[in-house]
């Protein structure tokens, strides 16, 4: 038998330089690039982020229509939100027909709920769009709702999770932002949420925002949720937003009042009643005595003082208004008007 030449059939690698490597950054390449608010201290362009909630807290009509005012200011030009979890009932009750006239072809909702033939496998999509990203996509917005439904294998393992988280990572680079809602585990009886995402740690690790979205309260049509920012690698901050599914229009409202607990709530509307009826001003002291009394008088909790005179810094310019009194660090309240 012959002798195969042990040269022929031996492979040659080339030397590998890492430091020679086409991702090696250059100055030029930090310089060209300008960071880019879609909302300004909510979420800036060519991010990953997630929004997360236990279900029925309205993290899906409150992305969608956060995702429709970046498109109404013209900071991005197309949305395409691929819809894996919502019927077609809740769809008409957020108003989803009456957007998708508004905004024609700028708005592409992907939906299981349609009666038609499935055309793309779920768990690949996310690896297909991936592989298929160019600078084309550079204003549009995508979204996948919910992420448990394009994850192959366990949503609790990360390298049955990494594989999808790594190829959104790719994609942030070439579209305006790639969002995805997650759901949280089932909360203990305490009734208190731990505000922790479901599913392994990369999903929390691999994204570059992620949000715990509140259901404040909600009627026929409004909805008011709170977005709290768990994990920040950017100047974001946290955001209440109403919605009205009428007129389908958002509007940004104060975290801090929305988010107040029972006792917070009580003692501010004290506050403000106390210093409508001082049109002349009150000092810090009797305002906070003032309201101690209606709560005894009413038998009704309230927060303590620390908590209260927190509530008067936060609130100053926006339900009242203050000013510095005669004697030394002492404070006088007005009514706005």
């Amino acid at each position: 038998m012959k002798t195969l030449d042990k040269e022929k059939v031996t492979p040659k690698f080339e030397k590998f330089n890492i430091e020679n490597s086409n991702l090696v950054l250059q100055p030029k390449d930090i310089a060209d690039y300008i960071p880019k608010w879609l909302i300004n201290g909510f979420a800036e362009k060519h991010k990953l982020i997630s929004l997360y909630a236990m279900p029925g807290q309205g993290k899906s009509i409150t992305t969608l229509y956060l995702a429709c005012h970046i498109l109404e200011n013209k900071l991005i030009n197309k949305i395409i939100y691929i819809d894996m979890d919502n019927g077609l009932g809740t769809l008409k009750s957020r108003g989803l027909e009456r957007l998708l006239i508004k905004y024609g072809e700028s708005l592409k909702y992907i939906s299981t709920s349609k009666k038609a033939t499935q055309d793309f496998i779920y768990s690949e999509v996310i690896r297909k769009l991936s592989e298929n990203a160019s600078d084309s996509n550079n204003d549009t917005l995508i979204i996948f709702d919910s992420i448990r439904n394009f994850i192959k294998g366990s949503m609790s393992v990360d390298n049955d999770v990494m594989p999808t988280l790594n190829a959104m990572q790719k994609m942030r680079n070439y579209y305006a932002g790639v969002w995805f809602l997650n759901h949280q585990s089932k909360q203990d009886f305490t009734g208190e949420n731990n505000k922790a995402y479901k599913g392994a740690t990369a999903f929390f690790d691999s994204c570059d925002e992620a949000y715990f979205v509140k259901k404040i309260s909600r009627t026929d049509n409004r909805l008011i949720t709170t977005l709290e920012p768990m994990k920040q690698r950017d100047d974001t901050q946290p955001q209440a937003i109403v919605i009205d599914t009428d007129n389908l229009s958002i509007k940004f409202e104060d975290f801090i009042l929305h988010s107040l607990n029972e006792k917070q709530s009580q003692a501010l509307e004290y506050i403000k009643e106390v210093i409508l009826d001082n049109p002349n001003g009150i000092t810090q002291t009797d305002l906070l005595k003032k309201v101690k009394r209606l709560a005894a008088a009413d038998e009704t909790e309230i927060c303590g003082a620390n908590s209260m005179l927190k509530l008067l810094n936060h609130f100053a310019g926006k339900l009242y208004r203050i000013s510095t009194g005669n004697v030394r660090n002492s404070c006088i309240y007005y009514p706005l008007t």
